[in-house]
């Protein structure tokens, strides 16, 4: 009967047959090694990469929207076609899923460091700021009600101008902006390197901005920074917004509302291309791997035709060698990809002890992917070695030389 032959009994078969030839066996193996590590790190790779991109982007700011005013031709208008606190405390109170929001007014002195002038952009604002813009205080403290309320003379500074400043022998902890002493009271920095791309530079500093409208001659403001609830509502907050400013202006005023939403989504597309692309040469490699699996298969089957003939003319059941000839190249193929599976989780964990700058994290899809495909490997280039095996004609098999 059919059941009468059990599956171990298949199983050490077949690694009997295997380990006759445990040479050729382990270099077969070996393109498969290969084949699913890379196939591993690439998925790890991927998700990896586009998580980190996805995470520098949104570390200029935790979903940020950005309200400013959009120039004329002319560089002139009204002031009451500019953005005002007014609008703030609108896109505050009436816009759906906004969590935070700050003023921003801009301004560029120039002080002197080392004995050379140098211009500095000077950001007025509130303490909401720090929370929209997800800024690192690296020592100090930030800017508070108190010193908004009071128009306290206190500032933050970027990390680079703190280090300009203590390279100065005359610096005793404060800074002159336009005749005035301002005491450093902490240093900032963006959590991620923007390189000058947004209204923060090398050297910024930080003050209330009830103190910066003293150097202002209009009570407007020139960019609001807002900060939605969560990523998925930020195309809708950004039209809302639009929509309210539009309407609390003349109707010639023309504002302008960026968000990073395409730039999110445009890095999102180019990492599942590049992830795509790699893949597609991972499985390139796994079927090279497939293919020479097939073929050493089939030599095999061609070495053993006598004692395939012997097996069939005892009564071995067609079923039985078709399932040794596949477990055979199972062995081969799941041998080399559990291996591959474990160099390609290995690998990346391993950088963890050279830099903790980068967080790789190993997802259990990589995993179940690279084995899902060495048993398909396995199954779909073993079959044609096993069937010719199993379909031998018995008397033609021990007739073989």
């Amino acid at each position: 009967m059919r059941s009468s032959i059990p599956i171990t009994e298949i199983l050490q078969t077949a690694l009997r047959a295997l380990l006759r030839n445990w040479g050729r066996a382990v270099l077969t193996s070996l393109s498969m090694v290969v084949g699913t590590a890379s196939l591993v790190l690439v998925v790890v790779t991927g998700i990896s990469g586009r998580d980190y991109t996805l995470e520098q982007i949104r570390g200029v700011g935790s979903n940020l929207i950005i309200v400013s005013n959009q120039s004329t031709d002319s560089g002139t208008r009204a002031l009451a076609d500019r953005i005002s606190m007014d609008d703030l405390s609108a896109i505050r109170a009436e816009v759906p899923g906004v969590r935070n929001a700050a003023p921003v007014i801009e301004n560029h002195p120039t002080i002197t460091l080392g004995g050379s002038r140098r211009r500095i952009t000077l950001i007025g604002t509130t303490p909401e700021y720090r929370d929209v813009r997800n800024l690192e205080i690296l020592s100090g403290s930030f800017i508070d009600d108190y010193d908004e309320r009071y128009s306290n003379k206190v500032c933050l500074v970027t990390k680079l101008l703190a280090q300009k400043l203590d390279m100065d022998p005359f610096y005793r902890g404060y800074i002159n902006f336009y005749g005035l002493q301002f005491k450093v009271i902490g240093i900032f920095r963006e959590r991620v390197n923007t390189f000058g791309l947004t209204e923060v530079t090398d050297y910024s500093a930080l003050i209330p901005l009830s103190v910066i409208r003293n150097f202002t001659e209009t009570a407007t403001i020139d960019e609001i920074y807002v900060s939605a609830a969560s990523l998925e509502i930020v195309p809708q907050a950004s039209k809302n917004i639009m929509n309210l400013v539009v309407s609390r202006h003349s109707n010639h005023a023309f504002f302008q509302v960026d968000n990073l939403s395409e730039m999110l989504k445009a890095a999102d597309k180019i990492t599942i291309g590049l992830t795509v692309v790699l893949l597609v040469i991972a499985a390139i490699s796994l079927m090279s791997s497939g293919i020479s699996i097939m073929n050493v298969m089939l030599i095999t089957v061609t070495e053993r035709t006598r004692e395939i003939g012997i097996k069939k003319s005892l009564g071995a059941f067609r079923s039985v060698l078709l399932l040794e000839f596949l477990v055979e190249a199972l062995i081969l193929s799941g041998g080399g990809g559990l291996v591959g599976i474990f160099l390609g989780v290995a690998a990346p964990y391993s950088i963890r002890f050279f830099t903790t700058a980068i967080q790789i994290r190993v997802p259990l899809i990589a995993v179940i992917l690279g084995f899902g495909v060495t048993v398909l490997i396995g199954l779909t280039f073993g079959m044609i070695p096993a069937l010719r095996a199993s379909r031998m004609n018995p008397v033609e098999a021990l007739r073989y030389e």
